[in-house]
């Protein structure tokens, strides 16, 4: 009788062990494996189809039909990580393709990257997606057309970064979706993922939930799902679908939406020769300092361009005006006119005491104070004046600052910013981006811009 019960017992315990086994072997280990200097080849297609909102003066919506095919392919380095799942990381990009349809009501519009703009740099960090040009700033159409959902330097961040298996899920941390769907803020993030089988040495894996927060400063709301494919001798997340259904609201910048959106990315490693020189890779791999985040402004047949940076938002266009709202932290913190006047005539340039006294007429009873008149050479070599004013309208504190640009042979340009004092410490000399870079453009540089396709650039 001991000798069967002992058999007994060996054989229960080795039944347990098999088990054990054949539990570990269902397990799968979801660890990213990237290393600095892996390359991979990056394919993207867009699908949008809904309603944009606007909202007049009076706050009275209006609904316009709108669809979004687009497609990106671009060659991905990644050239620093901190290697920690919520660090900092980069990554290099060459675009061969970057292109949008876009029709609104009954108005088309496509959109392309050009060759001069089709190398960029990436990085994630602190759950912000920046995306810059290496040779000079993006345009904010160029930087919309490449912030597409789906971020592939964000992707493998879904990764748990442990063994799991089939049926076992977990919850997506808010910086992780906020990344990948390109948002400000995430509020509410009840994003989880799910094993559902393994096939060819490729985990199969569900995502699903739903996300709260801004966009552009402006309120949204997303219910996501989609699949993903997990590559074991990889190391890595090789496909990737995403649908979202997202109701944005009308917001202070831009306008709301209500459509469904997909992406299907693909993303291969690449043994290809590194199209980026060591210099360049050197350069952007240093994370000891954030990425600069300027944009450019063109307005050729206006005579000027600058750099802003991206909290600025182009609110109207017309030919001799150009206004924009700066938006940070979600709060609009300042209002800027940009008017372009007549060339100077030869000897009769302004002086800093009319343009005071011109600011002084222009305000009239809102203005309390001048608090500085001063004029100075800008780094581009323009002259220009500068008046900072203080006062009230309906009650509430404002400062204003005017600038006036001017060069020989060139059209000048005032620059008016509107900023409430009790935000003036968050404005942070937001306006001097502007002033510092403005560049006025000769007839025959902007005749040529044009004459090359550069149109004003939104």
């Amino acid at each position: 009788m001991r000798i069967l019960m002992l058999c007994s017992l060996v054989v229960a315990a080795a039944s347990i062990q098999l088990g054990q086994a054949a539990s570990e072997e269902t397990k799968y280990l979801l660890q990213a494996n990237l290393a600095v200097g892996n390359t991979t080849t990056v394919t993207v297609e867009l699908e949008v189809g809904g309603d944009l909102i606007t909202r007049d003066k009076n706050l009275v919506e209006e609904k316009l039909p709108m669809s979004v095919a687009g497609s990106l392919s671009y060659l991905e380095q990644l050239v620093a990580s901190t290697g920690d799942s919520d660090g900092v990381v980069r990554s290099l990009r060459k675009y061969d393709e970057a292109k949008a349809t876009i029709q609104i009501a009954d108005h088309l519009a496509e959109r392309s990257l050009p060759d001069g703009q089709k190398l960029v740099v990436t990085a994630l960090r602190n759950g912000q997606s920046i995306i810059n040009g290496c040779k000079s700033p993006l345009t904010r159409e160029q930087l919309d057309l490449l912030d597409a959902m789906g971020n592939s330097l964000a992707i493998n961040r879904l990764l748990p970064g442990r063994k799991m298996a089939e049926g076992e899920n977990w919850d997506h941390e808010s910086t992780c979706i906020g990344a990948l769907l390109g948002m400000d803020h995430v509020a509410v993030c009840e994003v989880s993922s799910v094993i559902i089988g393994e096939s060819h040495g490729q985990v199969q894996i569900r995502i699903g939930g739903t996300v709260h927060g801004t966009i552009d400063g402006a309120t949204t709301e997303i219910d996501l799902r989609g699949g993903y494919l997990f590559h074991q001798r990889l190391g890595r997340i090789t496909k990737f679908n995403l649908a979202i259904q997202e109701k944005r609201a009308a917001g202070e910048v831009i306008p709301g939406l209500d459509v469904v959106a997909k992406a299907k990315i693909t993303i291969t490693p690449t043994k290809a020769e590194s199209p980026f020189s060591l210099a360049l890779v050197e350069q952007t791999s240093d994370v000891s300092k954030p990425l600069r985040t300027a944009l450019r402004y063109e307005a050729t047949e206006q005579g000027f361009r600058f750099q802003h940076a991206t909290h600025w938002f182009v609110t109207a266009e017309q030919r001799d005006l150009l206004s924009l709202r700066c938006l940070q932290e979600s709060d609009l913190t300042s209002h800027c006119n940009v008017t372009t006047l007549p060339a100077r005539s030869a000897g009769r340039a302004t002086s800093l005491e009319q343009f005071e006294r011109d600011v002084r007429d222009s305000l009239g009873k809102n203005l309390e104070t001048v608090a500085a008149a001063t004029q100075w050479t800008t780094s581009q070599g323009l002259d220009c004046l500068g008046v900072i004013a203080n006062g009230k309208v309906q009650d509430v504190p404002v400062q204003w600052r005017y600038y006036l640009v001017a060069s020989e042979g060139t059209p000048r340009v005032t620059l008016a910013f509107t900023v409430e004092q009790g935000l003036l410490k968050r404005f942070d000399n937001a306006d001097r981006e502007i002033v510092d870079s403005l560049e006025l453009l000769t007839p025959s540089v902007a005749e040529t811009a044009n004459k090359s396709g550069k149109k004003t650039s939104r």
